[in-house]
């Protein structure tokens, strides 16, 4: 069992990984916002036996194992380093960081600790995810030629972060990780990366993309700026795979379509999942199948991404 200390008393943490926290068997132990009013009022709603209105007390806390950082973008690098030097492990909310080089930071400081950090996607848990990677490499499409995905929503409330640049915002640092970190996962490294953007004052509101990976071409787009929708779709020599919800699949049914063939698989907790994978690697029971050495290349990927759109060039690795 893992003693849980959250920072931020935010959404993504209520609806989903407080409860699969809770799911899994661990203990949310204390909670730590800005506004103490709110931390008690999250800490409550899920049995924790404490409530601070200042990180850095969390943190000091010596009964919290591990740390959730779900504070804003910009805040990711600082607390992360501050809880792995107090001896926490920490799961923090993607983008991981703001750039490669913060990611570095985060790599070095993990080291020196002797704990253990993740980035938390849960999508990559999923099991149509684990389906899709074993057509692949059983050939069910033949050759990969190339990938397209996309996700898009419509974010109107001026006042998110996400549309605030010098706290991390933007569509390809929120929306976009979860397609470059997919196509990553089924394709390798990227050699090189093009991208068009849509800016919002300072921020990219809508993002397209494409990376290279030796040779397959994989195209995306993000957007805040759109309607609802999310896919993605695989083109092979011997045919094609569509997931018609790859990203944001908590108690929804999701498919797989290949050929003929539609593989159905039923609501689940992609996030219960991600904090158990999570539990065993500090518990040494698993490798460190998305460790931040994976989360470095993918923010290399992503600080790519940015620069080509921000220069209208070719960015190669």
């Amino acid at each position: 069992m893992i003693r849980w200390g959250f920072l931020g008393a935010s959404r993504i943490g209520r609806r989903a990984v407080a409860p699969a926290v809770l799911d899994c068997g661990h203990r949310l132990d204390a909670v730590a916002a800005r506004d103490a009013a709110r931390a008690e009022d999250f800490a409550y709603a899920f049995g924790a036996r404490r409530h601070y209105g200042d990180y850095a007390a969390l943190i000091d806390d010596p009964d919290i194992d591990a740390i959730y950082n779900a504070l804003p973008n910009d805040a990711h690098l600082p607390w992360t380093l501050r809880a792995l030097a107090a001896g926490k492990h920490v799961l923090c909310e993607k983008p991981l960081a703001l750039n490669a080089a913060e990611v570095a930071a985060m790599l070095e400081a993990e080291a020196a600790s002797g704990k253990r950090a993740m980035e938390a996607f849960c999508h990559i848990h999923h099991p149509q995810l684990i389906r899709l990677r074993t057509l692949l490499d059983g050939g069910a499409i033949g050759r990969l030629l190339t990938m397209q995905a996309s996700f898009g929503n419509t974010l109107a409330e001026d006042w998110d972060f996400r549309w605030h640049a010098s706290m991390g915002g933007g569509a390809l640092l929120d929306l976009g990780t979860y397609c470059v970190s997919l196509m990553r996962l089924l394709a390798g490294e990227p050699t090189s990366a093009s991208a068009l953007a849509t800016y919002k004052g300072d921020v990219d509101a809508a993002h397209s993309g494409q990376l290279d990976f030796a040779g397959v071409p994989a195209q995306f787009t993000c957007s805040f700026i759109s309607t609802r929708t999310q896919h993605l779709e695989l083109v092979g020599t011997d045919g094609k795979i569509l997931l018609d919800w790859p990203f944001s699949t908590k108690g929804k049914e999701t498919r797989i379509f290949h050929g003929d063939t539609a593989e159905r698989f039923p609501a689940i907790d992609p996030y219960a999942r991600m904090v158990s994978h999570f539990a065993r690697m500090v518990a040494g029971e698993d490798g460190l199948d998305f460790g931040l050495d994976w989360s470095l290349r993918q923010a290399r990927a992503l600080d790519a991404l940015a620069l080509s759109a921000r220069e209208r060039k070719v960015v190669l690795f």
